[in-house]
């Protein structure tokens, strides 16, 4: 059965977590910082220098973000006009293209305590909820040839329950089709009731 094992805490064996997490991330440096001048590729300095604007992985961002050396643009997708998108008609977005672990990433985010945290929170709940019937329906009345055009615009983890509503209904299909079937006793358990009625009437 497909794995519905969520990674939207830190997960250092998560091989999804790693990978979602490496999204380049505009930052902004809010103290100098030395001998890390090579992750300014416009500086002429070995240093880090306050005010310099760097691309770091988003794995750096939390660590750095609490410690205040850092402040971060919310990557592009969970800004505020995009939500605006979302809740006008979330199921006609590509969240494929948006990132393929669109809310895992967005719920990291959203978990650093920003000024629209709970906002996007809230939006990354109502994707989930308002596309889920869409995507469990489709996953139930599609064929297999279908299956791939399908899922193109959904992220990771909405394949993940299209796979599993997809099993799901197959397992369902083939226990009412065994229960359509007459039900008959096992030759075993017949053989013992005969034996028992022989003993009884003996």
């Amino acid at each position: 059965m497909p794995s519905l094992q969520f990674s939207y805490s830190p997960n250092y064996f998560s091989l999804e977590d790693i990978i979602l997490q490496d999204v380049r991330v505009s930052c902004k440096v809010e103290v100098g910082v030395p001998k890390l001048g090579m992750l300014d590729q416009s500086a002429d300095s070995e240093h880090l220098k306050q005010g310099s604007k760097v691309e770091l992985p988003f794995w750096m961002v939390p660590t750095l973000h609490a410690k205040k050396i850092v402040t971060f643009e919310v990557p592009r997708y969970y800004k505020v006009n995009y939500r605006q998108i979302l809740k006008a008609d979330s199921f006609v977005v590509d969240l494929h293209k948006w990132g393929p672990y669109f809310y895992d990433l967005g719920l990291h985010v959203a978990n650093l305590e920003l000024r629209e945290s709970l906002d996007m929170k809230r939006c990354l709940i109502e994707t989930l909820q308002n596309r889920l019937r869409q995507i469990m329906d489709m996953s139930q009345h599609s064929t297999q040839h279908e299956t791939i055009h399908l899922i193109a615009n959904l992220d990771e983890l909405e394949r993940k329950l299209f796979a599993v509503g997809q099993l799901s209904y197959k397992n369902y299909k083939e226990w009412v089709m065994r229960e359509s079937s007459k039900i008959n006793t096992a030759a075993l358990v017949a053989s013992h009731r005969k034996r028992k009625f022989a003993q009884v009437t003996a």
